[in-house]
């Protein structure tokens, strides 16, 4: 067996490889050996590599806008200028709060008594 520090790679007779065939495919594929030749009389009969890991494209962050597009659906009985509380329940936040009498202090949030 022959290995090359600087590529990474190995050369190796089948015989060879048929005995540490099992090593050879594990330190292929963590990365410590890129590539196995493998020959036959003195002939290059086939080459192991790891196999390519699916390319990642790098995140993009415009590619988040617009992926949303279609999947909110807003009914059209509500009209968008005006409050909505008001248009789904009825009634304004403040009725709702108790704090709809003209004598409440918003900001101690206590009524005059």
């Amino acid at each position: 067996m022959m290995y090359d520090l600087v590529s990474g790679e190995v050369v190796i007779t089948a015989t060879e490889f048929k005995a540490k065939c099992l090593d050879l495919l594990d330190r292929v594929n963590s990365g410590a050996v890129k590539k196995v030749h493998i020959t036959k009389r003195g002939k290059e009969a086939a080459v192991l590599v790891a196999p390519e890991a699916a390319a990642e494209e790098p995140w993009n962050p415009r590619s988040m806008f617009g992926s949303m597009k279609g999947s909110l659906v807003i009914d059209p009985s509500i009209d968008l200028a005006k409050p909505i509380y008001e248009q789904v329940f009825g009634t304004t936040v403040e009725a709702d709060m108790g704090v709809d009498d003209p004598d409440y202090d918003l900001k101690l949030g206590l009524s005059e008594e």
